[in-house]
């Protein structure tokens, strides 16, 4: 919505925007892992941005898995001593698995296990197994 939307903030202030989205997997996309989100999504983005804008750095925020993918190319190009990322902000992005918070009361091995398995049967995760978690989380919101 116009009226809380920090894209629209952020362009009354003068920044360029630009934004991108997952691409929900299918069948075709099951060879795909994270590090293929890493090179072929996020480094690719940052590519285009500085290529369209002339500028040497960028300002990202990451939410949700999308701050996992920044924290981890935030890693990746630290070791190749790219220093593209001025800045990054992270919106409920979980940075430790060690640490899960909430979300470990609703996951174990089993559970794990599972899904797992059903990734390496199918080739994807079904966003509606994702999403049950979710709600889960906020079950109070949902009554």
């Amino acid at each position: 919505r116009e009226s809380n939307s920090y894209i629209k903030w952020a362009t009354d202030q003068g920044h360029t925007v630009f934004v991108i989205s997952w691409v929900n997997p299918d069948r075709k996309l099951a060879l795909k892992g994270f590090d293929d989100y890493l090179t072929e999504g996020a480094l690719t983005a940052i590519d285009v941005v500085c290529q369209q804008t002339g500028e040497k750095e960028v300002n990202m925020i990451g939410y949700c898995l999308g701050g996992t993918l920044l924290g981890s190319t935030m890693g990746y190009m630290a070791a190749k001593k790219d220093k593209r990322i001025a800045s990054a902000t992270f919106f409920v992005a979980l940075l430790d698995f060690s640490i899960p918070g909430e979300l470990g009361v609703f996951i174990d091995e089993g559970q794990v296990s599972s899904l797992e398995k059903k990734m390496e049967e199918r080739g994807f995760l079904e966003g509606s197994e994702m999403g049950t978690t979710f709600n889960m989380l906020r079950s109070n919101d949902l009554i």
